[in-house]
């Protein structure tokens, strides 16, 4: 799998193992290099499988329509998450690509929260064969604790149940967790989460 990692050219490698698995293993991924993560070395797979409140009136969310909001999700994501400057000019470079191919397969579909026509939220699915896999929540500063996060999450239940698949699950962590929890996932499970400084 590193030599795949690498090969594919990222630069960085992160590991999820349940707990479920046993200690004999989650020993043997430490003797194979693989590092707790410094943040949070644990998190919660949660699932969903009834629908989850909308979010207010207020707040528009739907699936991206074009390069030019999917390029406004990248730069909210950008905004949220603590990454060195050089990443953040490879991943607005590779934008145009990840939309063409992500909207092509149908797989990854990249969903925006709009207050006032403004996109303030965007957040992603993973189609599979049972539901969606949500991953990449993040709000602009100025807009949190208006309920973007939350019409991610249902315009995702929405668009679970017009493909047939009513069910989302997700990884959480301590911030999102709580949040999570109110709209009405249940913890599953706990995973470890771990880095890979090898790659």
């Amino acid at each position: 799998m590193r030599e795949r990692i690498t090969a594919e050219g990222h630069r960085r490698a992160r590991w999820w193992a349940a707990e479920a698995l046993g200690e004999e293993l989650h020993a043997r991924l430490g003797l194979l290099g693989l590092v707790p993560d410094a943040d949070e070395a644990v998190l919660a797979a949660m699932a969903l499988a009834a629908p989850p409140p909308p979010g207010p009136p207020e707040v528009v969310a739907r699936p991206v329509r074009s390069l030019e909001e999917y390029r406004a999700g990248v730069e909210i994501e950008l905004e949220a998450f603590a990454l060195d400057a050089a990443l953040h000019e490879e991943i607005r470079a590779a934008a145009a690509r990840r939309y063409e191919q992500e909207h092509a397969a149908g797989q990854a579909p990249r969903f925006l929260a709009f207050l006032d026509g403004d996109p303030v939220a965007t957040a992603t699915a993973i189609t599979a064969e049972r539901g969606l896999f949500l991953i990449g929540g993040a709000t602009r500063a100025d807009a949190r604790g208006r309920g973007a996060y939350r019409a991610l999450v249902r315009a995702r239940w929405d668009f679970a149940v017009e493909r047939g698949t009513p069910g989302l699950v997700v990884t959480a962590g301590r911030h999102s967790r709580p949040i999570l929890e109110r709209l009405g996932f249940e913890t599953v499970a706990r995973l470890r989460l771990y880095d890979d400084p090898t790659i």
